[in-house]
C-alpha cells in the first residue's frame, strides 16, 4: 500500500490528497506532527523535510506539484489527465501567492497569540507516540515556525495585502462565467487554487476548517471574503469535483 505523509491542516497537502483522490490512487495518509516531522522525513530518506511525501515502494515522491506529475503519470485514463502548460502556470502562482500567504497570514494571527485555535489542527489524527512527541516539542516548534515563517510585527498585513490581490485577480479571471481556470476542463490549476483557499471558503468536504473557530482578526476576514466570487467558485469546484 502507498502510503502519503501529511499534516493535519496543510493545503498543500490536501492538493496532493484530491490529485491522488481523483486518479483513484489507493494509499493510506499518515500524519505526521510538525516540528519532529524533521527527523521523520529524514529517516524516510527524503531530500528535504516538507510535506506532502509519497511512498510507493521504493520511490519517495515529494512536494504536491510533484505527486500530480505522478498521479497523471499513472493514471489508466488519459482523459482525466490534469496538466497542461496553462494548468501548470495558474498553479504555479498559486502556490507561489496563495499557498505561502494564506499559510503565513493564518500563523500570524494565530500562532503568537492563538496558538491553542491551530494546534488542534496541526495535531489532528496522530499516532499516540508522535502525539506525546509532539506535545513535549510544541513550545520549541511554535517558536521556529514563528521565526521560519517571519511573523514579526506587520506579517498580518503584509500577507492579508497579497491575498487580496490575488483574489482580486482570481475574481477577474472567472468574470466571464467559465467553469474552470485553465481551459474546458477540470486541471491541476483548479485544485490548486481551491485547495489554497480552502481555509477561507471552508467547503463541506473540509470538516476540520469548519469545526475551527478563527480569531478575530482572521474571523473578519472570512467574513469580508466570504461573498467573493472565487470562494464562492472553490465551494462549488468541492462539491462537483472533491472524489474520495
Amino acid at each position: 500500500m502507498r502510503k502519503l505523509f501529511v499534516f493535519g491542516i496543510s493545503h498543500f497537502c490536501e492538493k496532493a490528497k484530491w490529485a491522488l483522490d481523483w486518479h483513484g490512487v489507493d494509499y493510506d495518509e499518515i500524519n505526521w506532527p510538525p516540528g519532529p516531522h524533521l527527523l521523520l522525513a529524514k529517516r524516510l530518506g527524503a531530500p528535504r523535510s516538507s510535506v506532502p511525501i509519497l511512498r510507493s515502494g521504493e520511490q519517495l515522491v515529494q512536494g504536491s506539484d510533484h505527486i500530480i506529475d505522478w498521479a497523471d503519470a499513472l493514471a489508466p485514463d488519459s482523459a482525466k489527465n490534469l496538466s497542461t502548460p496553462e494548468a501548470r502556470a495558474l498553479e504555479q502562482r498559486a502556490d507561489r501567492s496563495l499557498g505561502i500567504h494564506t499559510r503565513r497570514l493564518a500563523y500570524a494571527e494565530c500562532l503568537k497569540t492563538h496558538p491553542h485555535v491551530v494546534k488542534p489542527a496541526l495535531f489532528h489524527n496522530l499516532s499516540m507516540p508522535h502525539l506525546l512527541l509532539a506535545n513535549i516539542m510544541w513550545p520549541i516548534t511554535r517558536r521556529a515556525m514563528i521565526r521560519g515563517y517571519e511573523l514579526g510585527e506587520g506579517a498580518a498585513a503584509e500577507s492579508r495585502a497579497r491575498v487580496e490581490t490575488e483574489l482580486d485577480w482570481l475574481d477577474g479571471v472567472i468574470a466571464d462565467g467559465r467553469p474552470f481556470l485553465a481551459g474546458d476542463k477540470f486541471t491541476r490549476a483548479d485544485i490548486a487554487v481551491a485547495s489554497l483557499l480552502s481555509p477561507f471558503a471552508r467547503p463541506d468536504a473540509m470538516p476540520l476548517y469548519q469545526r475551527m473557530e478563527f480569531p478575530p482578526n482572521l474571523a473578519a476576514d472570512l467574513a469580508r471574503w466570504q461573498s467573493r466570487p472565487i470562494l464562492q467558485w472553490v465551494a462549488d469546484i468541492y462539491a462537483h469535483h472533491r472524489t474520495r
